[in-house]
């Protein structure tokens, strides 16, 4: 019984110490503290090597905050990330932030043999990458110019390679538990650090395995990198793809625009042109003609007015005439001709009497229609453009021989392919009448004069026009 209260009594006392152990850590001198961490580590006083405690601790002894440093150095921070899942890709910027990152990989081992034998190996292992952790910066010169990988900011790195306890340490669960003690001195032999003692620790891996751990593991994640970055490499290969394809779509869309608006202004001076040619071709045919006085050395003699020794030339040079003539003088068909010709204009007027009047009711007045076309090629630049014009003449057979028949008419039109521009003219004028008669126009054909042939035919401005109905003037054949 006297036992039992004794038990009692002191478990009161050690509940009334830890309820004052804030106030006891709180009292804690910075160089205890910092020697509980090394010594919760297990660094020696050997492998402090000429630094000592307070180059360990300088954190500490400052009370300066925990921040951040490169993309590794600083709690909850990993890679340049926050994901307490997965890691960030962003690679150490010094030889103190690889430190960092192999620190924080070796808290991965150890949360992964936490899973497997429970919180005390995690604890234990988390222990060893502190170690591990201070082992490494230790190693690094003091001078951070004189590193592997020369950090940016030589202060800043001097002052966070300095504080390394603080940095990588006395944040984790492990150091927390550090005011757990009921006093400093029992730090080393606290419940806590004979729980760790009692564990059996041939599961957990030495310090050689694991550090091939950790570095298993920055190899998984460089590779992770590798992989995000060939994935962002051909992402910006097709983007940059992508918007070259655009420029180059964009460009010749733009020289195409450019090539149109060139095209269109041309095939417009042209067609402008085209048709002021045409303009001027309607003008021209509309003039009437002038009738240039040949010189007297062009006229065609004929073999009559010849001297013998042109008619000897003509000869030679096969004139047809010549030899008609020279083929009517042996015939005596010349002659015959001169006797059969009129002396007089009456005698010619009755060798080709006027058809009897409408009163005779020997002829019967008929319309008659004549028409023809011809095109003409106002092609250019590549575009073809033929004007065709259509001359259509109406009149009555019988004409001016019979009163009230005379009257006549003349209808020119022409039409241009390339753009259907179409120009009409219309005159009015009498037809003296018979197969052979003659058609005069006033007006705008002032001067214009055609002559029948036959009854069939009619030839005008270069083309000939067709009697629709040269039955028409049957009568005068018979």
């Amino acid at each position: 019984m006297q036992a039992m209260t004794s038990r009692k009594m002191l478990t009161l006392a050690v509940a009334c110490a830890l309820f004052t152990v804030n106030d006891v850590w709180a009292a804690v001198s910075v160089r205890d503290r910092c020697e509980q961490a090394l010594t919760m580590m297990g660094v020696t006083t050997a492998e402090r090597g000429d630094r000592g405690w307070a180059s360990l601790c300088a954190g500490v002894i400052k009370n300066e905050p925990i921040t951040r440093y490169g993309k590794w150095y600083g709690p909850g921070y990993w890679g340049g990330g926050e994901d307490a899942d997965k890691a960030g890709l962003d690679a150490p910027v010094d030889s103190l932030d690889e430190v960092a990152q192999r620190h924080d990989y070796g808290y991965l081992v150890a949360e992964k043999y936490g899973k497997i034998y429970g919180k005390q190996y995690e604890y234990k292992l988390k222990a060893m990458a502190d170690k591990v952790a201070v082992r490494d910066a230790m190693k690094l010169p003091e001078d951070p110019s004189q590193w592997e990988k020369v950090p940016a900011d030589i202060e800043a790195a001097k002052r966070y390679h300095d504080r390394i306890i603080t940095g990588f340490i006395l944040e984790s669960d492990i150091y927390k538990n550090l005011a757990d003690a009921t006093k400093v001195g029992d730090v080393v032999t606290s419940p806590f650090i004979t729980m760790f003692d009692q564990i059996d620790y041939s599961h957990v891996p030495d310090l050689e395995k694991f550090d091939r751990e950790v570095a298993s593991y920055i190899n998984g994640w460089k590779k992770d990198v590798a992989k995000h970055a060939e994935e962002d490499k051909k992402i910006k290969e097709m983007a940059d793809k992508r918007k070259a394809d655009q420029e180059k779509e964009f460009k010749e869309a733009e020289l195409k625009e450019q090539a149109d608006k060139k095209r269109a202004a041309r095939e417009k001076a042209e067609a402008e042109a085209a048709k002021k040619r045409l303009e001027e071709k309607i003008k021209d045919s509309k003039k009437e003609p002038e009738e240039k006085p040949e010189a007297d050395a062009d006229k065609k003699k004929s073999y009559a007015d010849m001297t013998p020794e042109e008619r000897r030339e003509a000869l030679k040079n096969n004139d047809p005439e010549a030899w008609e003539a020279v083929k009517a003088g042996l015939t005596g068909e010349d002659k015959q001709a001169d006797a059969d010709k009129p002396d007089t204009e009456d005698e010619a007027d009755a060798a080709n009497p006027p058809p009897p009047s409408d009163a005779d009711a020997e002829i019967t007045p008929v319309k008659v229609t004549a028409s023809g076309s011809m095109d003409g090629d106002y092609s250019a630049g590549g575009f073809t453009n033929i004007v065709t014009t259509t001359i259509t003449v109406s009149f009555w057979n019988v004409g001016s021989q019979v009163p009230g028949y005379g009257e006549a008419s003349l209808k020119r039109r022409s039409v241009a392919s390339l753009n259907g521009v179409s120009e009409e003219e219309s005159c009015g004028g009498t037809f003296s009448g018979g197969p052979n008669g003659v058609l005069s126009f006033s007006g705008a054909c002032a001067g214009t004069k055609l002559s029948l042939r036959g009854g069939s035919s009619i030839s005008a401005d270069g083309v000939t026009l067709s009697v629709s109905n040269p039955d028409a003037f049957s009568a005068w054949e018979k």
